[in-house]
């Protein structure tokens, strides 16, 4: 093991079907030190809506599990910039993200409007900032913000100290992105990447519900499809985080400590740690 390993994350996505406490017990056995959580959910992922906004049972053992395994919370999500719905934080997100001990938050935005997200982005980086937390912008290309260029354009414009660029690797891919092109981004903007592989057959870039079926169900762990994954991670600052986010339909029947363990090793594999 290399003396200063990258720290490696589990992104809910991953075990979508655990609750926030299950997954820190899942990521604790399986080896992870640090998560990725999302505050609230909906049956559709498999599990009972779950509410860890607000003070009850779900947020106690939570942080009671937390506690326990010294497991720590990368980042919160997941906010999206709606133009139909003006209130994009819901009530309790920033002040329980900051209970949780969240470094960062993340966010995408489905404005049409180039203005309006940079709107509601400064917005939500001067809310999030009060609470010590940094909003990592994550662009695809089915989204208001497409590429990595985009991204750090918004980014820059904003002038928020607490601003960062989330490079996913399968949106950094489908959006026509190189390992070549991280060099373009001060890394000063880059505070954690997601990973995850994917297979040769990339739907077309004008076919959103393919394109958000592959990102919610389709990813695949490092190493098993064709990303260069490797050389992405080696572009990347050297101590940058890597949180794995990869749901993956061909194991879905499996226990959620069984898919989290080959994330890990995948992703240990990948980072060389």
């Amino acid at each position: 093991m290399s003396p200063n390993p990258r720290p490696l994350s589990l992104a809910h996505l991953t075990v979508l079907d655990t609750t926030p406490p299950e997954l820190v017990s899942v990521a604790a056995a399986s080896g992870f030190r640090t998560i990725g959580i999302r505050l609230t959910a909906t049956p559709s992922v498999g599990v009972p809506p779950y509410d860890c906004l607000h003070e009850g049972p779900m947020l106690r053992e939570t942080l009671a599990r937390l506690a326990d395994t010294g497991v720590s919370v990368l980042d919160t999500e997941f906010l999206r910039f709606e133009p139909e719905h003006p209130v994009a934080i819901p009530e309790g997100f920033l002040e329980v993200s900051a209970r949780l001990g969240a470094r960062h938050v993340l966010v995408m935005s489905a404005e049409p409007e180039e203005a309006r997200t940079l709107e509601r982005f400064g917005d939500l980086c001067d809310r999030a900032a009060q609470y010590g937390l940094t909003v990592g912008l994550e662009f695809a290309v089915y989204t208001g913000v497409r590429t990595l260029a985009h991204a750090a354009d918004v980014i820059a414009r904003s002038k928020r100290s607490n601003a960062s660029v989330l490079i996913d690797a399968l949106h950094f891919s489908r959006s026509g992105g190189l390992p070549a092109h991280v060099a373009s981004v001060d890394p000063s903007l880059l505070r954690y990447a997601q990973i995850c592989d994917a297979g040769p057959d990339m739907p077309a870039s004008t076919d959103t519900p393919a394109l958000i079926r592959e990102a919610r169900t389709g990813r695949l762990l490092p190493g098993e499809g064709v990303l260069p994954l490797k050389e992405l991670v080696a572009a990347l600052p050297p101590d940058l985080p890597l949180a794995i986010e990869a749901p993956c339909r061909a194991t879905a029947g499996l226990p959620a400590l069984e898919r989290a363990r080959r994330a890990y090793r995948a992703l240990v594999d990948l980072a060389g740690a």
